[in-house]
């Protein structure tokens, strides 16, 4: 039996200023008579101080979660944000590029750790978390951290100036929270403690039931839309369904728990749930005495309410070391999931009843940092067709390239298991739900999870990774990695561009352990020193949407150097030589920039795939197109080794070995 993935530590930052219900209707600027605080029972809730951002909130939080942890940041192994809107500056300053993980790698010194954000709204720390947990039990890593830093209350300031409607589907915005959580996780030591199940999947039927981005309005800021009855209801019949079955597939009684966390978003969705599962049972097995509810002074924290409601319980002493924890995760998507949890020691840890061992943490490790081969191929590539390029809207050209990737490989869409998408510049700018989301209910696709992995130019190798790995753990037996890039400003600033194609890609990964075929050792660096070469957020400009971007004129220059001794190490660690290479897939940014990588590598300028020719950055799709480019030429054949090479902001570079 594998061991457990285990939360070693917990930190949650709550800022020190709190608002009232009260005090929010008070302010709006049209009349509310929708009795919000007591359908929601939130009277108040903690608001981000002046000076205080999404990455602050985060950087408390892993503050908290280093002090009581024995690792210290030189053992963390895998570094995920999962936070939804990541506003990080005065003035509506939402960033893109860097990632936030990657900001975080170099604040804190996570010098070993791969990096990335995750985005699956409101269920996004525990999509990072069923990450995590994979590749521990899978011997990948030793030691991950996922965190999030949620400064949302912005959408309330927004919702303020918009609210005109007794039901206005902006009422959402006015129940929110802001908070931090981390969590540091590592394989449990002993078997009874630890994540029994931890289940994921997205009913993307449901996707357009909550939308967040920038408002059109010419005040500006962001602001989210939400069809709460319809909501509440989905999680209510899905969830209970769903966290029945996960109870039985691990053994668990049905009444087996201590404390049943759900999402805190409302007492009336918290109420809905817990009839539904007692309305299947029979029985109330759902109650007040073990449903957690830490609405009234918190309100809705997003993606990191569970571990809010966690640390209040254990600050409380109402949650206890050896309890047993059901939590039950949803956020919009649909995305919902079934977390399986005993605790150990932890409560009494984190309230100082029990001193934390202190150390490195490295005596845990066990099992290979990366394994040498995934057993898992590329079955089918598929590229939007040129002429659709003009095209802007995101959803509507990943259809166009998951079409030609199916239609490659003999399967419907329908089938899909695991959906991740790794683009980076969405059309409207949404932030919530996952464009995979979004995508799944496009297609119809029933039986998946779908989240979005957020790292410019490396995400695409980052999901691939993700996507072999969670094969190998027979957490699925297919995936569809898709990528699709838009130019934000091309309808409203066409003088502000950033010269990427706007185009789509999807790849479709399945296992094939027999052959030899597929994905060998993957590389990921990063180098934080030119963490500033390359700079993105979304603001505001003549009220509207704007894509404000900074790249220093010798980027491509740190690209090459960065690429250049990150393919040096992965050659070593493999004891390969460059000339056994017989194809490069690197990243299609201009043949210009593929000739300087050439005399950087020390290959000849054939053996690099040239896919971008004349045209623009193909970002994202670099390596769909030039998969694409070299099985349409013929360039590629049997017993061939690839080396697939990926680079992006922080900067960082992603590599893997790859055998035709």
């Amino acid at each position: 039996m594998t061991a457990a993935t285990l939360i070693e530590s917990l930190g949650v930052y709550l800022p020190p200023r709190e608002v009232s219900t009260a005090e929010l209707i008070r302010g709006c600027r049209h009349p509310v008579r929708f009795p919000l605080e007591r359908m929601t029972g939130i009277r108040s809730r903690r608001v981000a101080g002046d000076g205080e951002f999404a990455i602050d909130l985060a950087k408390q939080a892993i503050t908290r979660c280093l002090a009581t942890s024995r690792h210290g940041p030189e053992d963390v192994d895998l570094v995920i944000s999962a936070a939804i809107a990541r506003v990080d500056a005065p003035g509506f300053m939402v960033s893109y590029e860097p990632s936030t993980a990657l900001r975080l790698r170099h604040h804190f010194g996570f010098d070993r750790a791969m990096v990335f954000d995750v985005r699956s709204a409101c269920s996004g720390m525990f999509a990072g978390l069923y990450i995590v947990d994979t590749l521990i039990r899978e011997g990948v890593i030793g030691c991950g951290l996922v965190v999030s830093g949620e400064y949302i209350t912005h959408l309330a300031t927004t919702a303020q100036l918009e609210i005109k409607e007794l039901m206005d589907a902006r009422l959402a915005c006015l129940t929110l929270g802001d908070a931090g959580a981390a969590v540091m996780l590592e394989r449990a030591s002993t078997p009874d403690v630890g994540f029994a199940a931890v289940d994921l999947r997205t009913f993307g039927r449901y996707a357009e039931c909550c939308v967040a981005g920038p408002t059109d309005q010419p005040h500006g800021g962001a602001i989210m839309f939400t069809d709460a009855l319809q909501l509440t209801d989905a999680a209510a019949r899905h969830g209970s369904d769903h966290a029945l079955g996960t109870l039985h597939r691990a053994g668990w009684p049905c009444d087996g728990f201590d404390h049943l966390i759900m999402h805190q978003t409302s007492r009336t969705a918290l109420t809905s749930a817990s009839r539904a599962i007692n309305r299947l049972l029979g029985r109330p097995v759902c109650h007040e005495d073990n449903t957690i509810d830490n609405l009234e002074r918190r309100g809705n924290t997003a993606t990191t309410s569970h571990f809010v409601a966690l640390a209040d319980g254990i600050e409380s002493g109402r949650i206890k070391s050896g309890d047993r924890l059901i939590f039950a995760v949803s956020g919009s998507g649909l995305t919902l999931g079934t977390a399986l949890y005993t605790l150990d020691d932890l409560p009494d840890r984190l309230t100082g009843r029990t001193a934390a061992l202190r150390g490195n943490g490295k005596g845990v490790r066990d099992g290979p940092a990366v394994p040498q081969s995934t057993g898992v191929r590329i079955s089918a590539v598929g590229v939007a067709p040129r002429e659709a390029t003009d095209h802007r809207d995101s959803v509507a050209l990943l259809q166009l390239a998951v079409a030609d990737c199916m239609h490659e490989s003999s399967r419907d869409a329908r089938s899909t298991e695991l959906l991740i998408y790794a683009g980076t510049y969405r059309s409207r700018f949404i932030t919530e739900p996952a464009m995979a989301a979004l995508l799944a209910g496009a297609l119809n696709v029933e039986n998946t999870l779908a989240f979005d992995i957020f790292n410019g130019g490396v995400a695409v190798l980052n999901a691939c990774f993700v996507a072999a790995q969670m094969i190998r753990a027979k957490r699925t037996t297919t995936a569809l990695v898709v990528a699709a890039e838009t130019e934000n400003n091309a309808a409203c600033f066409p003088q502000d561009l950033l010269g990427i194609e706007s185009t789509s890609s999807a790849l479709l990964l399945e296992a094939d352990p027999r052959s030899g075929k597929g994905f060998g050792r993957f590389l990921f660096r990063s180098f934080t020193e030119h963490r500033d070469a390359f700079v993105s957020c979304l603001t505001n400009r003549e009220g509207k949407a704007y894509l404000q971007f900074v790249r220093q004129p010798d980027i491509e220059q740190h690209y090459v150097a960065a690429i250049a001794a990150t393919v040096a190490e992965l050659l070593r660690m493999e004891a390969i030589g460059i000339e056994h290479v017989a194809k490069v897939f690197a990243p299609q940014i201009s043949a210009a920039f593929l000739t300087r990588l050439g005399d950087a590598i020390c290959l000849p300028r054939e053996r690099f795939v040239d896919a971008v020719g004349d045209g623009r950055d193909l970002f994202t799709s670099s390596l769909a197109f030039a998969l694409r480019h070299a099985a349409e030429r013929k360039l590629v054949h049997d017993g061939d080794l690839g080396l697939i090479v990926t680079v992006g902001s922080g900067i960082q570079v992603g590599c893997a070995l790859y055998h035709f």
